[in-house]
């Protein structure tokens, strides 16, 4: 649910230096240092139990590998480390792989764990660009056989084993995101395209400022410092956030935000835009950070329906809304119900998933104070 005021987002100074829980003040008198805030010792005076780590799903899928099972990568054989052989990934454990030889099918007795940071491991078709020869390990008698028995060359059968799947990406593999989590893939001064909080059919390139744990401090090209009141924090899974260059392959615009465009000409907007994507070629973000991005439902809303909604500007109360605007099967847009003379309509683009739409009396069943529209009598 995206408002099309300002978006409502948390804010963190710059300069704060990470404590456990609390930002600590820091002075020029060390005495005067304000007491740390420590969880447990909180935790133990209150008699409280801390939300289990499982039941924040969004955070566990943050740390996961980037690796997923089923790529896969060609691998130096031990016993010639000249030759190579192509491998598939079955799990992974932190920078930890399980692998499994190609030729071994769903066999499991020779699975061998490698780390991604010490193991010499490259992506498929990375043998043939550099000239190393491709073979199963002259070691290994029953992968031969087996290849053999089945196959009347090994060619043969890596041409069909590797038909149709996926290689390790290359820059999982080296330089400076090799082995890294999902999450930090995304490093400052990347960029993406944010959907538009009030258009969902319109995009614009932000860069990425901070990474805190998947929380992305955003802002939008075309802005700089003194804009800073203008950026905006986002979790990197909100399905906002799309790859650079998705906008074009969908069809879709690249504007700068309504509430943004008088900042800045047309043509400082669109210089802004191209040297965006002229940065963002040179380093662009892995689509592994989007793996784990879910496809919105199609709703059933139609115009006119009613509904409650927890307010995006009162937090505290839900109110009367209706479906003023269907944008498409995926959006549609809500307005406070306001039956004043002078009332501005306060509208909001929301889809099926998002949480603060109820059903019509939710708030009668479940107990709660439902805030009538202002000018009701």
């Amino acid at each position: 649910m995206e408002t099309q005021d300002q978006p409502l987002a948390l804010t963190v100074s710059q300069s704060l230096r990470p404590t456990n829980g609390k930002e600590e003040e820091v002075n020029t008198d060390a005495e005067s240092m304000e007491e740390e805030f420590i969880w447990e010792e909180y935790m133990e005076e209150h008699g409280a139990d801390p939300a289990p780590h499982t039941t924040f799903k969004h955070v566990e899928i943050s740390l996961q590998s980037s690796f997923q099972p089923g790529m896969k990568l060609e691998v130096a054989n031990k016993s010639n480390p000249e030759t190579y052989w192509v491998a598939t990934i079955i799990t992974t454990c932190g920078q930890l792989l399980l692998l499994r030889y190609s030729g071994y099918g769903d066999d499991r007795k020779a699975d061998f764990w490698c780390d991604v940071m010490t193991a010499e491991l490259h992506p498929v078709g990375w043998c043939a660009q550099n000239s190393k020869t491709l073979m199963p390990p002259e070691d290994n008698v029953y992968l031969r056989k087996a290849i053999k028995e089945k196959y009347g060359d090994w060619r043969e059968f890596l041409i069909r084993d590797l038909t149709g799947s996926r290689t390790a990406p290359a820059n999982l593999l080296e330089g400076p995101l090799r082995g890294k989590n999902t999450v930090d893939l995304i490093v400052e001064g990347s960029f993406l395209e944010l959907q538009d909080a009030s258009e969902p059919f319109v995009y614009w390139p932000a860069r990425v400022i901070r990474n805190i744990g998947g929380r992305l401090l955003l802002r939008h090209v075309g802005l700089g410092e003194e804009h800073q009141t203008k950026d905006i924090w986002l979790f990197y899974l909100d399905i906002r956030l799309r790859p650079l260059g998705w906008a074009q392959e969908n069809s879709l615009a690249l504007e700068p935000p309504t509430d943004l465009r008088s900042l800045q000409t047309a043509d400082e907007w669109q210089r802004a835009l191209e040297n965006a994507r002229l940065d963002g070629q040179k380093n662009p973000l892995p689509l592994e950070v989007f793996k784990d991005h879910v496809d919105l439902p199609k709703h059933s809303f139609r115009m006119g329906m009613k509904l409650e909604m927890v307010s995006p500007w009162e937090p505290l109360q839900i109110r009367p809304v209706s479906v003023t605007k269907v944008y498409s099967e995926i959006y549609f847009q809500l307005t406070l119900d306001d039956l004043t003379a002078d009332a501005k309509p306060r509208s909001v683009v929301c889809h099926a998933n998002s949480p603060g739409i109820l059903p019509v009396q939710w708030c009668l069943k479940n107990g709660v104070a439902l805030e009538k529209p202002r000018g009701y009598e």
